[in-house]
């Protein structure tokens, strides 16, 4: 990792230690917050910490030393997920919040299971990573009867679970799909391109997190009429799958694919490595095939930085992470939280790399 890490680590641990100051120094208020507030909270692109977030926390709050939290989550297996979930977890204990972690690699059955399981724990509140959005509503209708605070992370929750939980916090999934578009229409536009096919692998399909970054993704490449998105198929943030569909994608339409848009960085490098092996060539100075991602991930840095690869979106997984505690240590706290909290995510190419080459490698 660069010296720009370095500086990195050592602002974010600042600022963490503030903010996780904050809160215990607060005064104490009684229960547990919710909010009926329909507002938005964004965090600073481009800081590593979560300025909004942070800010939220330094406002107030109460004594969460020793509340409980179940985080019912996508795991370890997953880069993304680890670090994203070692950042909340960390603020939460650095707070003297006693934590439980329950891991399901987007496996809807497990993650049901799980939920029942912290429920049944009586917990001060359980946060969760919906591996399917309509699957976990059962077991929000279970939570809110129970009188447990369910906070739904990182993307779009269900409609039938939005008046079972007590907050959402998640990245602002919309944005990542426009910006990997947009980096598709200026990488092709930079080859003097305004026409060509594009090929999108996803994340899981049957989930809101997914259907707005595609959804976004669409409408914004439709913005120039050449363009025609030929192929969009689910490689369920899977690596090896995703390899396998671009270069059955690349054999069926003969090597006559312009742009290809992979959901997670990893993804975008099997795109890369299946374009690679099929002989295309890639990137702008090449005039070859324009790749991007729409999670940054360590992979598509140094991919970006060697011309494999246009570019992608932040969603960087400690950036995200840092923007979920202080939230949930406010409302352990006692004050209320906005209904809804989206982060802030920006568009990540060769221009800003030395903004977000560091936050974006720590997976």
């Amino acid at each position: 990792m660069s010296s720009n890490s370095g500086s990195f680590d050592r602002l974010w641990g600042r600022r963490r230690a503030v903010a996780v100051a904050a809160v215990i120094g607060a005064a104490a208020l009684a229960g547990c917050g919710g909010s009926s507030s329909n507002s938005t909270t964004a965090g600073g692109a481009g800081t590593t910490g979560t300025g909004s977030a942070s800010a939220s926390a330094d406002a107030g709050g109460g004594a969460v030393k020793g509340k409980k939290v179940v985080l019912v989550a996508c795991g370890d297996v997953n880069p993304w997920c680890k670090v994203y979930n070692q950042h909340i977890l960390d603020g939460l204990k650095a707070a003297g919040v006693e934590t439980t972690y329950l891991q399901d690699p987007f496996d809807p059955v497990l993650q049901v299971q799980h939920l029942n399981q912290a429920i049944a724990q009586k917990p001060d509140a359980i946060l969760v990573v919906a591996s399917d959005d309509n699957s976990i509503v059962p077991a929000a209708n279970k939570a809110k009867q129970a009188g447990i605070p369910l906070i739904n992370l990182n993307g779009r929750p269900a409609d039938a679970a939005v008046p079972l939980l007590s907050s959402s916090i998640a990245a602002d999934q919309a944005a990542l799909g426009t910006y990997a578009a947009q980096n598709i229409i200026q990488g092709m536009k930079a080859q003097g391109k305004t026409s060509g096919n594009v090929i999108a692998i996803t994340g899981t399909a049957g989930t809101n997190t997914t259907k707005d970054r595609i959804t976004a993704f669409k409408k914004e490449l439709a913005t120039v009429p050449g363009i025609k998105l030929v192929e969009v198929q689910d490689g369920n943030w899977d690596q090896v799958k995703t390899a396998k569909i671009a270069q059955q994608l690349f054999a069926k339409y003969h090597n006559d694919i312009q742009g290809a848009y992979g959901m997670a960085d990893y993804q975008a490098a099997g795109i890369i490595q299946s374009a690679e092996q099929a002989g295309l060539k890639l990137g702008v100075e090449n005039k070859g095939l324009i790749v991007t991602g729409s999670n940054c991930f360590k992979v598509g840095i140094d991919n970006i930085k060697a011309g494999k690869q246009f570019g992608t979106a932040t969603q960087a997984p400690g950036t995200e992470g840092d923007f979920v505690y202080p939230l949930v240590l406010k409302f352990l706290g006692g004050t209320e939280i906005p209904k809804e909290n989206l982060n802030k995510e920006a568009r990540v190419d060769k221009s800003n790399l030395d903004t977000w080459g560091a936050p974006c490698s720590l997976a």
